[in-house]
């Protein structure tokens, strides 16, 4: 994402699960990269 944007994965302190944060300007690479973060945690956490 580099300077256009932000990614935060972090426990939830309330909930049994991991967030999954992404922002920036595109909507289209902020969805893509978002999901590919999301398989990503639940292929390592499953």
């Amino acid at each position: 994402m580099g300077s256009e944007g932000r990614i935060l994965i972090r426990a939830s302190g309330t909930e049994p699960l991991i967030r999954v944060m992404v922002e920036g300007k595109e909507a289209d690479l902020v969805e893509s990269v978002a999901e590919l973060l999301a398989n990503l945690v639940k292929s390592e956490f499953s």
